[in-house]
């Protein structure tokens, strides 16, 4: 994660931190070395949703921030289960995000009865309900997962239509709509080389982000990406990705009014009194993202499918697992195997065709 991002996050994180009770804002404090940004500020998020609930229940009746640590030591194991249904049928979460709710509480019971110190060098609880709390995450088969993302991602001929359609398509589309057909414009040669660039590497949308300039290798056709954990790797791009990120960096610092001091790739167009230009943010591409795929036709793809796409076509053309798991920076082969069961039933299909 680059530091720009990692700084936004940081930002984010501190201003939901003052509205946590003061026991929470001091295990999120001493996370701050240890955890992600990305992490703390879920672990923010998860502890409002618990401590508004509290208040909604009538366990205080006071502020969110004020939430004494007697309330925490008097629950009860059922008053989590009425938590989790509560995540369950009024938030509809599902079982893997109740599980990960559930386990950033954990954590903070954990601090606060374990770790955690008063004035007599004693743990502020006595007493942890937590631990008397499971979860169950959902377990679903590798089939099960392939067969989740089998009609949410580009296929075949799909990637080069969508490709086609970001750079001459969606003009067409919004010819009548001056506002958004602006901002097209002037974003799209960005918008197709990060398209591209995801679709020729299957990176992740954080790792696209963060690059710089000088992460891109043009002879080699690489790129320095930075991995989950900061783990170095080097990522071969393919050569269309290449061609899009060449156009898109011949009109890059004219376009949005930057110097050479300005490293990130992917740019915001200026914002704010000051026209204050920033590396683009995950949230920001995501929004630009869903315009395109609301008017290609295929809303269930997200940006993140991009690189599900890369990854079906990769193995689908070399078949071959090991290379296909460094290329994504897989830590266990078990989550790249997903990619041999998609398209199965196409398969299964051709293979029918093929005896009758």
């Amino acid at each position: 994660m680059h530091i720009d991002e990692r700084k936004r996050l940081y930002e984010k994180t501190e201003n939901k931190l003052i509205e946590l009770p003061w026991y929470a804002q001091e295990y999120i404090e001493r996370n701050k070395r240890k955890k992600s940004p990305n992490t703390l500020l879920n672990y923010c998020l998860d502890y409002i949703t618990f401590f508004d609930w509290l208040i909604a229940e009538g366990f205080f009746g006071g502020s969110r921030g004020d939430v004494p640590l007697d309330i925490l030591e008097s629950l009860r194991a059922s008053d989590i289960e009425r938590f989790m249904d509560f995540l369950s049928i009024e938030l509809r979460n599902s079982k893997d995000s109740i599980a990960r709710k559930i386990a950033s509480l954990k954590s903070l019971f954990h601090f606060l009865s374990l770790l955690s110190e008063d004035d007599n060098g004693y743990p502020y609880l006595k007493r942890n309900v937590m631990v008397k709390i499971e979860t169950e995450k959902e377990k679903l088969t590798v089939e099960a997962k392939a067969a989740r993302i089998e009609n949410k991602i580009l296929r075949d001929e799909e990637i080069f239509d969508f490709r086609l359609f970001v750079a001459e398509g969606f003009q067409a589309v919004y010819a009548d709509n001056i506002r958004i057909l602006n901002s097209h414009i002037k974003n799209k040669e960005r918008d197709l080389a990060l398209i591209s660039l995801i679709l020729g590497s299957g990176l992740r949308i954080s790792e696209a982000l963060s690059l710089d300039l000088v992460d891109i290798d043009w002879l080699k056709g690489k790129v320095d990406v930075t991995r989950k954990g900061n783990k170095k790797d080097t990522v071969p791009i393919s050569d269309i990705a290449l061609e899009d990120l060449q156009s898109y960096l011949a009109i890059r610092k004219k376009r949005y009014g930057v110097d050479d001091k300005q490293q990130a790739v992917f740019l915001s167009l200026p914002t704010g009194p000051n026209g204050k230009v920033s590396r683009l943010t995950v949230r920001a591409s995501q929004k630009m993202f869903e315009r395109y795929v609301d008017s290609f036709g295929k809303p269930s793809l997200t940006i993140h499918k991009l690189r599900h796409s890369f990854a079906t076509k990769y193995h689908k053309e070399n078949n071959d697992l090991a290379s296909l798991k460094e290329q994504l920076g897989h830590a266990d082969m078990n989550t790249t195997m997903i990619y041999t069961h998609v398209g199965q039933e196409e398969r299964r299909n051709s293979v029918n065709r093929a005896d009758s």
